[in-house]
């Protein structure tokens, strides 16, 4: 069974770009954002147990006003719209035997530090959580990233109510390298910032 706010168009999107992926595992695949996952995206922003463990973000209820979705939509078809950068710099995760989208990876780099590059991972659905499917998907994200740039190093950051991301980055690779102790108060805790990295050669 489809799941909900996943239209027929975007099954055929995705079957449509089953056989062009970024990169491919056994179980998912990375494949570039496509115009018919505006309505799953969208999803996301209101849904998903995800919400409560990415970056601290007051104000996320369950309903967005009409100018919010609009907002979120158009940038999202903005950035469809916009040439795919190379190498590429995030990737839609999607399963490999219903072409469901599950979330997204992406990578950054910091100004005072050009041979660092970080990687982030959101797996939105709730149903793929606890399955391996987005350590699978950080591997290869991870894999792509160290083909495709010239860094010497990788880096993690997640805060400190958020352990499933850091059993993730140790069960893929990355070293913990400590934390900045109560660095932000949010909904009245104080968090730490955790960093992780990796060198190439650990890889």
């Amino acid at each position: 069974m489809r799941p909900a706010g996943v239209t027929a168009s975007v099954g055929r999107a995705f079957i449509e770009q089953r056989s062009n992926p970024i990169v491919s595992g056994e179980r998912v695949y990375l494949r570039d954002r496509h115009p018919a996952d505006v309505d799953r995206f969208f999803y996301w922003q209101t849904h998903g147990e995800w919400r409560h463990q990415d970056a601290p973000r007051e104000g996320f209820g369950d309903e967005l006003t009409a100018e919010q979705e609009k907002k979120i939509r158009d940038q999202f078809l903005e950035k469809c719209a916009g040439e795919h950068s190379t190498p590429r710099r995030s990737a839609f995760v999607v399963t490999k035997d219903d072409y469901r989208p599950l979330g997204w990876v992406s990578s950054y780099q910091k100004e005072s530090y050009p041979s660092v590059g970080y990687v982030g991972i959101n797996i939105c659905e709730d149903d793929a959580l606890n399955r391996g499917l987005g350590s699978e998907a950080l591997k290869l994200w991870i894999n792509y990233v160290f083909t495709h740039r010239d860094v010497h190093k990788l880096g993690l950051e997640t805060w400190s109510f958020n352990p499933r991301m850091m059993h993730i980055a140790l069960k893929v690779g990355f070293t913990c390298e400590g934390a900045e102790h109560d660095v932000l108060e949010w909904q009245g805790k104080w968090l730490d910032l955790v960093h992780y990295g990796m060198l190439r050669k650990e890889w």
